[in-house]
């Protein structure tokens, strides 16, 4: 039998605000490490090994948030076609808002992407543990955060898609949006892991997922800075 925690909507809503502000906190220290990127090794490791101390502290406290309030049980098994599956509907559904995102828009990148452009680059050290992160580190506190826990913590465990609608459109709000079509991209990438997330029964398909892309999506950036 699966024991959930059962708190008031309002308690839930503000430890899922707490979340949102946390996973935005890290990326403070990276800014910081750039400013002494060419001036001053050791400020520059002391404050990446801050930023790998943060994010792993997310993760421990998102995996416990999310194994309190999961609906779902024990994990259901590594789907390679879903995942798979996955992956190809975030690259299709992203490329026709990239290019509604360019018509309408002039835009050839996300906010977020040129935001995370501008971290690479500049110092080695800098350049190795963001991406790091980026792979590994955020789509594991991020798939906890957005889908672990978000997806239980609201709507009944049948209620699918207002699950995935609300995973998304907080997602979304994670990521910086300068118009309607970038701000739906987000959600959409959002929506689709946690379509298969709740599908498969397994978070640690849309773990998958959202490696594999920002695998790409950071080796992309990296040929354009270096």
């Amino acid at each position: 039998m699966i024991k959930v925690i059962k708190q008031s909507w309002i308690f839930r809503v503000i430890l899922i605000a707490l979340m949102l502000i946390a996973i935005e906190i890290p990326p403070i220290a990276v800014n910081f490490a750039l400013r002494y990127s060419k001036t001053n090794q050791l400020i520059v490791d002391g404050f990446m090994a801050l930023f790998i101390g943060l994010m792993l502290a997310i993760i421990w406290w998102a995996h416990l948030t999310y194994e309190a309030y999961n609906q779902l049980g024990q994990p259901a098994g590594i789907r390679v076609g879903w995942i798979i599956g996955g992956y190809l509907a975030i690259v299709l559904g992203m490329d026709v808002l990239s290019s509604l995102n360019k018509l309408i828009y002039h835009q050839t990148e996300t906010a977020n992407n040129a935001a995370l452009g501008s971290m690479l680059g500049h110092n080695q050290v800098i350049t190795i543990v963001f991406c790091f992160s980026a792979v590994i580190l955020s789509p594991i506190a991020e798939e906890f955060i957005f889908r672990g826990t978000l997806t239980n913590m609201f709507f009944k465990r049948g209620n699918i898609w207002p699950k995935v609608i609300l995973s998304g459109v907080i997602f979304s709000t994670g990521h910086m949006s300068t118009n309607p079509i970038s701000f739906l991209m987000y959600a959409y990438m959002g929506m689709v892991l946690a379509y298969v997330y709740l599908r498969t029964d397994d978070i640690r398909n849309s773990i998958a997922i959202h490696m594999i892309n920002n695998a790409i999506a950071m080796y992309v950036l990296l040929i354009q800075v270096i």
